[in-house]
């Protein structure tokens, strides 16, 4: 699969944060494990002219954290799903892990857990390393 994908926080002036990327995506899928691998090319804007400048690149650092490529793994093992994504940058040595984990909680209704330590958690703090820990529902499963 190709595709195209802009992502941005919403926010103006210092606090805005946006990217344009192309991505490839390949995905292997076999009974309950699926593996996908999507390598992707920043499209590079035009540098500011001032800090305050509307127009220009918000955040020309961005490959530095995000790196060049995800990597996703998904097991499914009895009523548990497994989970884990990875970013990476070989250069800086930057990036990020998430594991997660989907279980039964009450007929089709699932519970989630995840843990992700790394950068590029929330797209404003993109350039800071976090480590964060969540429970929630799942409405649906990713096998």
């Amino acid at each position: 699969m190709l595709g195209f994908e802009h992502q941005s926080n919403g926010q103006a002036q210092h606090l805005s944060r946006s990217w344009n990327r192309i991505y490839g995506s390949f995905l292997l899928e076999k009974e309950n494990f699926a593996l996908s691998f999507r390598p992707w090319y920043r499209i590079e804007e035009e540098a500011k002219d001032f800090p305050l400048d509307p127009d220009g690149d918000d955040n020309p650092d961005i490959n530095e954290y995000m790196g060049h490529f995800d990597l996703e793994m998904v097991y499914k093992w009895n009523e548990l799903q497994i989970g884990f994504t990875g970013r990476r940058n070989f250069a800086t040595h930057k990036g990020s892990t998430e594991f997660s984990l989907t279980f039964p909680l009450w007929g089709k209704l699932k519970g989630y857990a995840v843990m992700f330590n790394g950068y590029g958690d929330s797209l404003i703090d993109y350039n800071y390393s976090q480590t964060r820990f969540g429970l929630g529902l799942a409405l649906n499963e990713r096998l």
